[in-house]
């Protein structure tokens, strides 16, 4: 295969992977060329515009698969996990949880803020036009990447954003933050990092052909959404795992413990050594912190088992839903109603 059909393939399985983040930009575009021309409209005027264009942001599950999380013994997140569940003001979109009662969001008048579910209030991080799309945030900074480079502000003082850096490398898709460095990943170029304060961007050792899953985690993700990955690295410690993919099953997506994948049009967790694996109802792609898996209007926890349905997936309720990194998201009463699985108990 040369060059040019390898990035080809990479291109259209990074389109593949970020349908919904596309659609997002262009909707927020959107949104904002609307507001110009409607200038002296009222801001209750603007969170329903804002709103309405959400309704478009969906998840989508498998298309096999039909929703209905009114059926019996489903279990409501707000019973099972009402610590994780709040509502937030209609004009902030959430972007990614930051711990357990804080969240990262983009306001609608341009900026990114730390909202808290505790004190129902939001404090600005920095300004921000445009709601950026491949991010990472540990509990004191955000990173982000935009026209080639990585920025990065502070969670906690505010300020101006700062740019750290170019970002080498073909079509990153990717980014993280590991402690004084920022980490990035593509389907061709394996994972590099850059101090967070500058510097020149170097390749992680022992990286080559490999993608980000969730620092310091990464896998050899292939260009074909249906074919298997055989491995998940410790790119700290060097620790390699096999993944042991379960007879029949087709593009595995794999965290260190466990996997999504499809077998005969049906998703299917399994974990990554091949000794447990169950039917799930439409769930796909790579775990958030190597435990929860959405889709079909469901969360499952496979360290625990449990599963929990949310009220923004009702079969017939005409509202659609949205995720970031660890948080979903649907519009509801006027608001944003939001579960954030940093809230959720650890093991």
């Amino acid at each position: 295969m040369t060059i040019e059909e390898q990035l080809t393939r990479a291109l259209r399985t990074i389109a593949d992977r970020a349908e919904n983040q596309d659609v997002l930009a262009g909707v927020t575009a959107k949104r904002r060329r609307r507001a110009r021309r409607r200038a002296t409209g009222t801001l209750a005027g603007v969170c329903v515009t804002v709103l309405a264009a959400w309704g478009v942001l969906v998840a989508r599950p498998a298309p096999q698969v039909v929703v209905d999380a009114a059926r019996p013994g489903a279990n409501p997140v707000e019973r099972v996990w009402p610590q994780a569940v709040f509502t937030m003001p209609g004009r902030l979109r959430p972007l990614a949880a930051i711990s357990a009662t804080e969240v990262l969001v983009w306001a609608d008048r341009g900026a990114l803020e730390v909202y808290d579910a505790g004190s129902g209030r939001s404090r600005t991080v920095t300004a921000l036009a445009t709601a950026p799309v491949i991010l990472a945030v540990d509990r004191e900074r955000v990173v982000w990447l935009a026209d080639g480079y990585a920025w990065v502000a502070s969670l906690r003082t505010g300020g101006s954003a700062r740019k750290v850096g170019p970002v080498a490398g073909e079509a990153v898709d990717r980014v993280a933050l590991a402690g004084r460095y920022v980490v990035w990943s593509s389907p061709l170029d394996g994972v590099r990092r850059m101090g967070v304060d500058g510097g020149s961007p170097e390749r992680v050792a022992g990286s080559k052909g490999l993608q980000l899953v969730e620092w310091p985690w990464a896998t050899d993700e292939p260009l074909d959404t249906r074919t298997n990955p055989t491995k998940v690295v410790d790119l700290r410690t060097g620790r390699t795992i096999r993944i042991r993919p379960i007879p029949g099953v087709e593009g595995l997506r794999c965290g260190p413990t466990w996997c999504a994948g499809m077998r005969g049009g049906t998703a299917v967790v399994q974990r990554s050594d091949g000794n447990r694996s169950e039917v799930r109802r439409g769930l796909r792609g790579y775990p958030y912190r190597d435990r929860f898996f959405i889709g079909a209007g469901e969360i499952y926890d496979a360290a625990t088992g449990t599963t929990v349905t949310f009220d923004g997936a009702k079969a017939g309720s005409g509202t659609n839903w949205s995720t970031g990194s660890g948080v979903v998201f649907w519009a509801q009463g006027g608001g944003v109603r939001v579960v954030n699985l940093a809230a959720v108990a650890q093991r």
